[in-house]
């Protein structure tokens, strides 16, 4: 199964917008642009947190795979948040071949060079309003997921449209 990008994309922003529509949230653009980055940040840094590969000398708690999918799931809708408030939602659906070539990458050597990659490019997208830099970050998420993270296709989009 190939992940319905553009699906997942179009589900995500109707979610949102009934939810503001049912709870009368307004923003103005910018504000809304600036929660959405730090919404995104925050779901990146509690995966990391879930993850745990950094937390050394310290005791860590095995988390359970359904708590790491939903934490990689959450992250992906905030992707998706600030790919709409961007007008960049073209850059969310992927051709089936070069997913296909992402799924086939290695794992990171460095999880906390990955992560740093993604906050990296995540803030250049914000700040230059670099589209190449959201592409960037976005396929690394897509990769973390898929191959470091080793979920398959059809349990990340379940999970996501449930």
């Amino acid at each position: 199964m190939i992940l319905d990008l553009a699906n997942m994309l179009q589900t995500s922003i109707q979610r949102r917008n009934q939810f503001n529509y049912e709870h009368q949230v307004a923003v103005r653009p910018e504000e809304g642009l600036r929660i959405d980055y730090v919404a995104l940040n925050v779901s990146l840094a509690r995966l990391a947190n879930v993850m745990g590969w950094y937390k050394l000398g310290e005791d860590v708690d095995p988390s359970d795979s359904e708590t790491l999918l939903t934490s990689y799931v959450d992250l992906i809708n905030r992707v998706f948040h600030v790919a709409a408030r961007q007008t960049w939602s073209h850059l969310i659906v992927i051709k089936p071949d070069d997913l296909e070539a992402l799924k086939e990458k290695q794992k990171a050597k460095s999880l906390s060079q990955e992560f740093l990659s993604i906050q990296h490019f995540i803030d250049q997208s914000l700040f230059e309003r670099q589209q190449d830099a959201f592409r960037h970050a976005w396929h690394l998420i897509l990769k973390l997921g898929l191959v470091d993270l080793g979920f398959d296709e059809e349990t990340i989009q379940k999970t996501f449209l449930n």
